[in-house]
């Protein structure tokens, strides 16, 4: 390396602490980025494969007019039809009566005066089957927009999974994002993103397997990584639990 070639680089390493590591960054990117592991191959799947969902079956979370998170409607087992969000959305963690609204359109599919099951809490560290809110529709939500849960309770490592995000695409129509599970254990599940999206206001929709094309997990939480957005989902099958508590 020359001298002037040596002088180069330090002023670049100097601009780049100037500028909070930018600069270093971009000259070194393998320094900083941490390699990630293998996702696991994809799994043999045994239940029944399905069409995922093409409308609008995740919501805005309206807390007297106010967005405060995404959420959907379930069908469970015995019939009865709920809305599923996110403890966490409601901040002091007390239920207000809410409403479901289709984002950039306004339409309301279904308000929430009562809570079809004891309230959940908003998760304070791995464990992320506690973070949720199960309420009893006013009135009979249209069929369209009801979900059914996975039967396997929980997706597969490995498996593809679609989140479908309550705040929609914009423009009144879905937003869809993809990924793929990384890993399953009591706490909940994580999924890689194939895709790098702010998913702020996202907790509580849907995430929906690419196989069976019913609800495998509500989003909880995102984890960053450098290139890489993991999502943690609540399983189906605790929803499904605690809504028989």
């Amino acid at each position: 390396m020359t001298g002037k070639t040596l002088a180069r680089v330090i002023i670049a390493v100097l601009a780049g602490v100037a500028l909070g590591g930018a600069v270093v960054l971009a000259i070194a990117p393998r320094i900083f980025t941490p390699s990630l592991p293998p996702l696991p191959p994809p799994p043999v799947i045994t239940a029944p494969h399905g069409e995922p969902p093409t409308g609008i079956v995740a919501f805005e979370e309206r807390v007297g007019g106010s967005l405060a998170g995404s959420g959907f409607l379930l069908e469970l087992p015995n019939g009865d039809v709920i809305g599923v969000m996110t403890a966490h959305s409601l901040g002091e963690g007390n239920f207000a009566p809410l409403s479901f609204v289709v984002a950039g359109r306004g339409d309301v599919v279904a308000t929430f005066d009562t809570l079809y099951a004891p309230l959940g809490r908003p998760r304070t560290d791995s464990d992320l089957t506690v973070d949720y809110v199960l309420m009893q529709p006013d009135a009979p939500p249209d069929p369209a927009f009801v979900l059914r849960p996975d039967p396997r309770g929980s997706p597969q490592p490995g498996e593809r999974v679609s989140l479908y995000s309550g705040l929609g695409d914009g423009r009144g129509g879905p937003r869809i994002l993809h990924g793929a599970v990384e890993r399953v254990d009591t706490g909940g599940a994580w999924i890689r993103m194939d895709e790098l999206f702010d998913p702020g206001l996202m907790s509580g929709s849907p995430m929906i397997s690419q196989h069976t094309g019913q609800v495998v997990g509500a989003v909880i939480v995102m984890s960053w990584v450098p290139g890489t957005l993991r999502i943690g989902i609540n399983p189906i099958g605790e929803i499904v639990r605690a809504a028989d508590r």
